[in-house]
Formats: structure tokens, C-alpha cells, sequence
């Protein structure tokens, strides 16, 4: 069991809700409320996580079955991934072909097959476990060639707030308005879950 102590001393910053900060963040809204944002989980949630991570990324894919238990067991949680592409042209083909799945309503699929990709990114392999998912490949190529310029203007403001941030890799958290730029543990996730709910409820 990790203390509140050592829990909070791991890189965590408080985000201010109301607009730019001292390093000119966005308002938080448009950080975890982007309208192009896919939204796994319960739309409606109380807490909102959202991850700032990338399909190559390896504690990024350890996180990913446990992040989805949780999300599913709690069933109050608004969940947002925030693809950052850092590893090159084939995590970009991945963001843009799973966010293209997304306008054909195939975004949770879409991308838990290509996060559970063991080894390293291929287009093959990207292909391949989207089609073994049910997912037409051919209609998200179609899907990505039409929505392209607002696909990569998404991808554009996710970078952009990872650099506001000055995020040093993936994966980070927002878990309600505290940004963790470490990979976390199911444990560190339920903690901040819950801290996020506690503020919510204290007064103003």
C-alpha cells in the first residue's frame, strides 16, 4: 500500500480549470472536452482520465488491460485517449487508422486491437489485428482519406498540449484536474480516481 505521500510526490501538477497557467496551457475543457475526442467508458462520468500515449509505447500498453478493467468496473469513468505520436511513421499510420475507425463507430475496438499488437508495429500488423477485430480496413482507409485534415488537426492539438505540458514521453494522466507524468500503476489509478471524486464533493 503506497502513502498519500509518496503517492503525490510523484510528478504531479494541479491544472487550473479557468484558462492558461504560467506555461499557457489550454483551459482543461478543451484539453479533456475536445469535440474530436473518441470517448471510451461512461461518456457521462464523474472523473474524467484521459492518457497521452503512443502504440509503440511499451508502459503504455502494460497500463492498457488494467486502465480498461478499471474503466469498466467503475462505470463512472470518462475515459479519453490523447494520441501522441513520438515513435515514428507507423505510430502515426496507427493513430490515424484507429481515429478514422472512430468515424465508422469502431474507435474501442479499433484501438485495443492495435494497443494489444505484441512486437513491434508493422502496417501489416496494424492491418491485420484492426481486420481481426471485424473491423473493414478498407472502409477506415476510405474514412481516413476523407477526414484526414481533421484527424491530423486533432493530433496537432494533443502534441500541442503535450509540449504546454512539457511532457517528457508517454504515458501521462489527467485523472479529473491533476496531471500525472508517470506510467501508473492499477493501484496509483484508483488513488487518484478517488482523490479526484473528494475534490469534486469538497466546497468552494
Amino acid at each position: 500500500m503506497i502513502s498519500r505521500r509518496q503517492f503525490l510526490g510523484a510528478s504531479v501538477v494541479a491544472i487550473a480549470s479557468t484558462g492558461a497557467g504560467a506555461r499557457e496551457l489550454p483551459p482543461l475543457s478543451e484539453i479533456l472536452f475536445d469535440p474530436a475526442l473518441p470517448v471510451l467508458g461512461n461518456p457521462a462520468g464523474d472523473v474524467t482520465i484521459a492518457e497521452f500515449f503512443d502504440y509503440a509505447c511499451p508502459s503504455c500498453k502494460a497500463v492498457h488491460p488494467h486502465l480498461k478493467r478499471i474503466v469498466d468496473e467503475d462505470g463512472g469513468i470518462r475515459q479519453v485517449m490523447k494520441d501522441w505520436p513520438i515513435n515514428g511513421d507507423l505510430v502515426l499510420y496507427a493513430a490515424r487508422m484507429v481515429l478514422a475507425a472512430d468515424r465508422l463507430g469502431s474507435y474501442a475496438a479499433a484501438h485495443s486491437a492495435v494497443m494489444e499488437i505484441e512486437g513491434g508495429l508493422t502496417q501489416r500488423s496494424i492491418d491485420g489485428a484492426m481486420r481481426d477485430s471485424g473491423i473493414d480496413v478498407g472502409k477506415v482507409r476510405d474514412a481516413l482519406e476523407l477526414h484526414i485534415d481533421g484527424i491530423d488537426a486533432l493530433l496537432e492539438r494533443n502534441r500541442a498540449q503535450a509540449r504546454a505540458f512539457s511532457l517528457q514521453g508517454t504515458p501521462a494522466f489527467i485523472i479529473g484536474s491533476q496531471l500525472y507524468q508517470k506510467p501508473l500503476n492499477p493501484e496509483e489509478i484508483r488513488t487518484a480516481i478517488g482523490q479526484a471524486r473528494g475534490d469534486r464533493q469538497q466546497p468552494s
